[in-house]
């Protein structure tokens, strides 16, 4: 049994076939590798073309490791505007916001995902697939109201949420579970899917 592994997170259709390759073949960095025999060094075999079912599976694993790094960014920018960023209601610069400005300015400063500049539009918008609170990944769109969405954050991860919450707070990370969050929950959308 030839044992495979994955040679890059980038994928494309013209690079398809580099992407899983057999151990010891060669790759793409590697372009004549070659395997020591007794007294003589002999080339590599060429690796064999991928079957429809490689090729599929290469390119989920590609779109899967994309996905948890665009996920990872997502987070880290929005944490770089903790305690930072300035609570304005309409705004949506890099460090002038409202909740749903802030949500919007992460998503395309980072992801180039431009989004509406409303909680109840990211929270129904086409984009991205709704998620049960039980399943959040970090960088999944929280939306939080008694009455539809009022408010949105960002999960980062380990039950914890960032966000423009007002104008005394600013942007700020608090527990997804609260006294005061928990009822008013409304729903979770995600957008980078992988």
């Amino acid at each position: 049994m030839r044992t495979s592994r994955l040679v890059g997170a980038a994928i494309s259709t013209a690079t398809i076939a580099a992407v899983l390759v057999p151990v010891g073949t060669a790759t793409a960095a590697n372009a004549a590798p070659v395997i020591a025999g007794v007294g003589a060094a002999v080339a590599a075999p060429a690796a064999a073309p991928l079957t429809p079912e490689q090729a599929k599976a290469a390119k989920l694993e590609a779109r899967r490791l994309w996905a948890i790094d665009m996920r990872k960014r997502i987070v880290k920018y929005a944490l770089s505007r903790k305690g930072r960023g300035q609570y304005v209601a309409g705004a949506e610069s890099a460090w002038r916001f409202d909740c749903s400005g802030f949500t919007k300015q992460v998503y395309r400063a980072v992801a180039k995902i431009s989004i509406p500049h409303y909680s109840g539009a990211q929270l129904n918008m086409r984009r991205g697939v709704r998620v049960s609170k039980r399943n959040l990944l970090p960088g999944d769109i929280l939306a939080w109201g008694s009455n539809g969405s009022q408010h949105v954050s960002i999960y980062i991860g380990k039950g914890k949420m960032i966000g423009a919450n007002n104008p005394s707070r600013d942007v700020v990370v608090e527990p997804v579970n609260s006294g005061y969050w928990t009822p008013r929950y409304a729903g979770a959308r995600r957008l980078i899917v992988g």
